[in-house]
């Protein structure tokens, strides 16, 4: 059974979703939404982010996970603020056909947002843009425009 569903998220139109969740949970980010920030994995600071795939290659019977290549920017007033490739990241086979990529942070500039001036973010509307390579090859991205709350 895990083979089939493994392949299953090889086999369909590829797709990304953005979006946040706890353990196995995925929660897709709407544009507008607000979202908190933390301490980012790459350093400096980021909004946590999961991202929900179809069309790419997650596993096999064996091993019902694999490699993915993920792609995290933050963009502010149509400029870059941020770029970082995770290519230490995992996409695991859901039970629905998808995969889901977690512990992922789309960061910030630490030289314009260091720790001292994160309050600037607060209120601010950024586009989050994550895009995925599996080891195939297969490339999908998406974006979602979303409001920084800094508590």
């Amino acid at each position: 059974m895990l083979f089939l569903l493994a392949m299953g998220c090889g086999e369909a139109e590829p797709s990304l979703v953005i979006g946040h969740g706890v353990a196995g949970g995925f929660i897709p980010y709407e544009d507008g939404q607000e979202a908190g920030i933390l301490s980012a994995p790459q350093g400096g600071f980021g909004v946590p982010v999961r991202a929900q795939t179809t069309g790419l290659y997650c596993g096999d019977e064996e091993t019902p996970n694999a490699p993915v290549a993920v792609l995290l920017e933050t963009w502010i007033d149509g400029e870059v603020s941020a770029s970082f490739l995770n290519d230490t990241a995992v996409i695991y086979c859901q039970e629905d056909g998808t995969g889901l990529v977690w512990d992922l942070v789309v960061g910030f500039s630490k030289d314009d947002y260091g720790s001292s001036n994160l309050v600037d973010l607060d209120g601010v509307t950024v586009d989050l843009v994550v895009e995925a390579t599996d080891e195939d090859g297969v490339t999908v991205g998406s974006e979602v425009t979303i409001q920084i709350l800094v508590q």
